[in-house]
């Protein structure tokens, strides 16, 4: 499927801003399950725009803006042909064994998904009896994070733990993939945390989305989205990987001045 993907990022401020940098992580990202096919990144006004990419392998734009200005538009857009059209399916070859350091980065606690009883309580029935299950055992994760927990707005915020979590059982996308990863490496399977955008009127289509990918010795890496209930396929673009939320947020940045600011953002991502 090609995607036709478009991220506005606003910052308006109540009063002049001496300078400010930002940076962006919007992409781009290809691999086995897609691949870019154009990718452009824009400022209003005219910013400086450097590249890098970071620990986790995720291209991330700096955006540097070093005059006065009331307001910073980041334009993100592009077109992308997602390929993983059945996930189910094993890849034609094994894939790699992780590393040693692979292995510890995905599985042990992270800042937004620390250790907790909780979670190896909610987990342990779900334990593969032999690795070769380790994918049916993280569906059954997704299916218990999908039916136990109640997607509602504006309950949570960005910094809000899956200790938290637990205990009200309510939150978006972002708070679902928590749990999901928490509960994944409460029984010794890699997982990490995906930004991204899904298509068609899945729940959490129109703005920035986020899912799971954990890692199995029969799949390798695969996208489990805990919101919709969904194996990620053609219908999920990832934007980039990190440990939780914190590694991946797609602007993050700071200012000069005393000013305050409003942010807005606007996304659209719909099949070609």
């Amino acid at each position: 499927m090609r995607v036709t993907l478009s991220h506005i990022t606003r910052l308006d401020y109540n009063a002049d801003v001496i300078e400010g940098i930002m940076d962006v992580r919007l992409g781009p990202i290809s691999d086995a399950h897609q691949q870019w096919v154009r990718f452009e990144l824009t400022t209003n006004p005219h910013a400086t725009i450097s590249r890098y990419v970071d620990g986790f392998g995720n291209v991330v734009h700096q955006v540097g803006l070093r005059r006065r200005h009331r307001a910073l538009e980041v334009i993100s857009r592009g077109e992308v042909d997602t390929l993983l059209v059945d996930p189910f399916n094993t890849p034609v070859q094994p894939p790699a064994m992780l590393s040693p350091a692979e292995y510890a980065e995905n599985v042990l606690p992270s800042a937004l998904v620390p250790h907790d009883v909780n979670l190896s309580a909610m987990a342990e029935p779900f334990r593969p009896a032999s690795p070769e299950h380790t994918f049916e055992a993280i569906q059954g994760l997704m299916r218990l994070v999908h039916h136990e927990f109640v997607y509602e707005q504006r309950v949570t915020d960005v910094s809000t733990s899956v200790a938290e979590l637990i205990v009200q059982r309510r939150g978006v996308c972002q708070d679902f993939a928590h749990v999901l990863i928490g509960v994944c490496r409460a029984i010794g399977i890699p997982a990490r945390y995906v930004s991204g955008y899904i298509v068609n009127s899945a729940r959490g289509s129109g703005a920035s989305h986020a899912w799971v990918e954990a890692f199995t010795p029969t799949h390798g890496w695969r996208g489990f989205d805990a919101t919709n209930n969904l194996v990620a396929s053609t219908q999920h673009v990832k934007i980039a990987t990190g440990r939780d939320y914190r590694d991946v947020s797609p602007t993050r940045g700071t200012y000069r001045g005393g000013a305050e600011q409003r942010l807005s953002v606007t996304v659209s991502a719909h099949p070609v």
